[in-house]
């Protein structure tokens, strides 16, 4: 395994990176504004407290470590289409992650469109259903 830049990373990676609480697998997401895209991890500690998913920020040069061979594994569920953080829910546009956005952040939730791991404004509108989910391969 070979460390790179975040910058050098592509969104939606699973990465390994070296956080407060030590090192962490985390899903590699991007955030593009106008003028430049910001980097950020979101730690998943498949045993932890789903609940407390949140955007991190991540300096472009941060050296992580992709690791390949891990998978989101989704489900149907029957729960309520009122997300929390932490849940999985799909759109016409597919799958969203729901986490708490950065704390310099303007907003309080944050949308991790699945597909491309680019962050999402606003996406609680036409909710078709919640996902179950879990990682495979950690």
């Amino acid at each position: 395994m070979t460390q790179s830049p975040a910058h050098q990373v592509a969104a939606g990676s699973f990465v390994m990176a070296d956080l407060e609480s030590g090192r962490t697998l985390c899903l590699k997401v991007e955030r593009i504004s106008r003028e430049h895209v910001n980097h950020y991890l979101v730690p998943l500690d498949p045993l932890g407290d789903r609940r407390g998913l949140m955007l991190i920020y991540v300096d472009p040069e941060r050296m992580v470590t992709v690791r390949r061979g891990i998978a989101l594994v989704l489900a149907e569920t029957a729960a309520p289409a009122q997300p929390e953080v932490g849940d999985i829910f799909v759109t016409p546009r597919g799958p969203h992650l729901k986490v708490k956005d950065d704390p310099r952040a303007e907003k309080v939730f944050a949308y991790v469109e699945l597909a491309t791991g680019q962050v999402r404004p606003r996406m609680e509108r036409d909710i078709l259903h919640l996902l179950a989910w879990s990682l495979e391969g950690v």
